[in-house]
């Protein structure tokens, strides 16, 4: 019985031992800079294989650089990319999962159904298609760091044995990010190993907390979200008046019944959309006949000005 004690209380005390090791730092901004980098890869996807994928992100963890190698699977297309002028390394790992639902997609196989892939060594068309995806990831990953800390990513080698591929210390500080791309019925991950624990000046930068407001310039993501939003049809209720009346005096009614709403004409209308006001009308008529709401005020939660602009109001 003791002994038994004796070993769940060593096995706590490693646990302890383990954990203060491994609680590492978190890095907000970086975070934030992985949600812009979810939202610019979707069109560079949709220029790069005709299918814009649902992105997602699947796991984001701050582990030791041994333990983030072990969860990759082998073999994969492991891209190993240099970061300059950080004068650091990362991994872009492209699964076979992904590898093979982009090349069915790219030869033509949309239609067809979609195979199980049995582990085995990649073909030299293979790599290179992985290489391609690699590259475009790579690129627009360091476009999503441009407006915080200027980097370029460029890849040098290939492996397909995570084992071989040593970027930092075992112990060394490192996030994995990876992502799920849904594509119609085929899917696939893209897993990011990125060693920060050799990056002083870098990762003091990422880990400041992130206040808010925008990162910088707006993206073509970004562009083509607002684009669409703009072109979106609402439908627009026009409520005149909302009174409360017992249940039986409603069932009591009859046809040619008259109900006094309590409004006059001057009474304005409330504009809704999906149940939320949105301003005040006044009710009329245009000169073609048709009924028209003429908005008299807005029901808008007003916005502060940003910095350097004047605050202009209006009665």
């Amino acid at each position: 019985m003791s002994v038994a004690k004796n070993i769940a209380a060593e096995s706590l005390e490693e646990a302890m031992i383990r954990h203060a090791r491994e609680n590492f730092d978190r890095l907000p901004t970086l975070e934030i800079i992985v949600d812009r980098f979810l939202l610019a890869l979707v069109p560079q996807m949709k220029a790069y294989c005709t299918i814009a994928p649902e992105i997602e992100l699947a796991s984001l963890d701050y582990l030791p650089y041994e333990d983030a190698m072990e969860t990759v699977s082998s073999p994969s297309l492991i891209a190993i990319a240099a970061a300059d002028p950080w004068d650091s390394q990362l991994a872009c790992v492209i699964e076979p999962d992904l590898l093979f639902s982009v090349l069915e997609i790219m030869l033509g196989g949309r239609r067809a159904t979609s195979r199980v892939w049995t582990p085995r060594n990649l073909t030299a068309i293979e790599q290179k298609l992985g290489r391609q995806l690699a590259d475009l990831c790579l690129a627009t990953l360091g476009s999503s760091f441009s407006d915080i800390i200027p980097v370029h990513f460029a890849t040098q080698s290939l492996e397909s044995n995570p084992r071989s591929v040593l970027l930092a210390a075992p112990r060394t500080a490192t996030l994995r990010i990876r992502l799920k791309l849904q594509f119609e019925d085929r899917s696939g991950h893209i897993t990011f190993v990125l060693p920060y624990g050799t990056l002083d000046d870098v990762s003091a930068k990422l880990a400041q907390p992130f206040l808010g407001g925008r990162l910088g310039g707006d993206s073509s993501s970004r562009s083509d979200m607002n684009a669409q939003i703009s072109g979106t049809n609402v439908t627009i209720t026009g409520m005149m008046q909302e009174i409360s009346l017992p249940l039986h005096e409603v069932l009591n009614w009859t046809v040619g019944e008259v109900i006094d709403l309590g409004m006059t004409i001057d009474t304005p209308v409330l504009g809704m959309v999906n149940a939320q006001p949105m301003f005040h009308a006044s009710f009329g008529q245009r000169n073609n006949g048709a009924l028209a709401l003429r908005v008299i005020r807005s029901l808008l939660p007003k916005t502060e000005p940003e910095e350097g602009q004047d605050d202009v109001s209006s009665d």
